[in-house]
């Protein structure tokens, strides 16, 4: 979950988890975030777009929960450009519709 912003030490142990999930071969995503006021420093954003990059490749799902109309249409937009993978955006409202949907 996401809430506030996102430091680079957020971003280490976020990469651990993904690193621990490489192997999985069909990776699928639930992203809650309630709210996002940016990253604390450049070495933070990098961090999250490499980790993002490196994901890819097995990423076969990605939901995010936000009530954030610009996140939404941010990964909406992406969803046109990450050919593998399906990425859906959903309210917070809506976030046992986004569960449901990463199950099928």
């Amino acid at each position: 979950m996401i809430e506030g912003k996102i430091t680079s030490e957020d971003m280490r142990l976020l990469q651990e988890a993904k690193d621990r999930l490489s192997s999985n071969s069909s990776l699928k995503i639930l992203a809650i975030v309630t709210s996002f006021k940016g990253y604390s420093s450049f070495e933070a954003m990098k961090k999250a777009l490499l980790g993002d990059y490196r994901m890819l490749p097995n990423l076969t799902k990605y939901a995010i929960v936000t009530d954030s109309y610009w996140l939404r249409t941010v990964v909406s937009l992406l969803n046109y450009l990450v050919l593998k993978s399906e990425l859906k955006a959903f309210c917070l409202s809506d976030h046992e519709l986004a569960v449901k949907w990463l199950e099928l």
